[in-house]
């Protein structure tokens, strides 16, 4: 049975704009729920489950509301895949908000849901999550943010530690094993220091030197030139530039490459997508580099799909939505054919993980993501697939 409805609350939701901007998840502000390793609710997999689906509409936002409506149209197409499960989907407005979230999750469990997908903003997840953890639900969440993760919360979106993790094993089957981190200043950029710095020293690497800079062009020209120097200094051999094409990443290149550090000497490598900015992909300085990104395969096909569905081409974060469901029907299917409780946390965190939108991705134990990832590089103006996605975790190095 196909079932999605928008619940809608007592106040009117405003009306949806079609422009949009890019909400950026790692600002979210971080907040941390109780882990609890309760089991959960009861659900009969053999009965039509309800679903919540907590987006981040209602808000008046533009930006916002074209993320939630992409998320919502993705879910419907995962959903319309769905084999040997049944579920009534069910559409919650969140606002992108605590106080939202916390509201949508009342109602979603009120209304007799069973596991919640969403919210995807880290803000309103920890509003949602008390009150799911009370009625005993669990959370799939759309975050990216692993503060939220953990007790009753999964979250979805792709980490800096998991992209951290995969360019570094890249750059170890390179030869390269000597790194240095140049990162932006505040919270997002020291979040991915630490976790470029946390996958170097797992996979046995060295970090020579890690330079933070203000993200202005007064603060990264006053600094590429000595942070040049010091990395020649340290013996870096490759270089992680965790910012991206919106923020200092080309500046930063160019900083780096003038001030000494060939790309002969020093590969750039990339824990945020560059192929979202053909101004990134031409930049002198970056040509040579090599950066993480969804499987262009895998990614295309999802995109390919939704374009012939709706007409546009989706957001990149509605691929969340599809995951989330696709997730939640596999974990129905498997309950169905194999006895259980679809929910339980031994099998939402099952190793061979689930078929994503863009790619095989696994749940872990305490509530964060991994998600293969391919490989692109930077030559001539152009991206190509170094190493494509492991098509499962058995082929991807740990």
């Amino acid at each position: 049975m196909l079932s999605t409805r928008i619940s809608r609350p007592a106040t009117t939701l405003r009306g949806i704009a079609g422009a949009a901007a890019l909400a950026l998840l790692g600002a979210c502000a971080p907040t941390k729920p109780i882990a609890t390793g309760e089991p959960g609710i009861s659900v009969d997999p053999n009965q039509t489950v309800k679903v919540a689906l907590l987006a981040p509409l209602g808000s008046g936002d533009p930006g916002r509301e074209r993320i939630g409506i992409n998320i919502v149209n993705a879910a419907k197409l995962a959903q319309a895949d769905l084999t040997n499960a049944s579920i009534d989907l069910v559409v919650y407005p969140d606002q992108g908000t605590s106080a939202g979230g916390a509201a949508a999750a009342r109602q979603a469990v009120a209304e007799g849901a069973k596991i919640i997908i969403g919210p995807l903003f880290s803000t309103a997840t920890a509003g949602a999550e008390p009150v799911a953890r009370e009625a005993g639900l669990t959370v799939l969440s759309l975050s990216n943010n692993p503060d939220v993760a953990g007790g009753n919360v999964y979250i979805l979106g792709n980490t800096f530690a998991n992209s951290a993790d995969q360019i570094v094993g890249f750059a170890q089957s390179r030869g390269l094993n000597s790194f240095g981190v140049v990162y932006p200043n505040g919270i997002e950029g020291e979040a991915a220091r630490a976790a470029a710095e946390a996958a170097i020293q797992r996979r046995g690497g060295i970090v020579v030197a890690s330079q933070g800079y203000n993200l202005s062009v007064e603060g990264i020209n006053s600094t590429a030139p000595a942070a040049a120097e010091a990395l020649q200094r340290a013996g870096a051999n490759a270089v992680i530039l965790t910012d991206g094409p919106t923020g200092g990443l080309g500046l930063m290149a160019k900083g780096l490459r003038d001030g000494g550090l060939s790309p002969d000497y020093a590969q750039f490598l990339g824990m945020q997508r560059w192929d979202v900015s053909a101004e990134a992909i031409g930049d002198p300085a970056l040509q040579g580099g090599a950066f993480v990104a969804p499987d262009p395969a895998y990614a295309g096909a999802f995109a390919g799909r939704y374009q012939n569905a709706y007409g546009e081409a989706p957001h990149e974060l509605a691929s969340l939505g599809f995951d989330g469901v696709a997730a939640v029907g596999a974990l129905i299917a498997e309950a169905r054919s194999s006895g259980g409780e679809p929910f339980d946390p031994g099998r939402v965190t099952q190793s061979s993980g689930f078929a994503g939108a863009s790619g095989p991705f696994r749940l872990l134990p305490d509530g964060t993501i991994q998600r293969n990832l391919a490989v692109l590089t930077v030559q001539n103006g152009s991206a190509s697939i170094a190493r494509g996605a492991a098509r499962s975790f058995d082929s991807l190095g740990n």
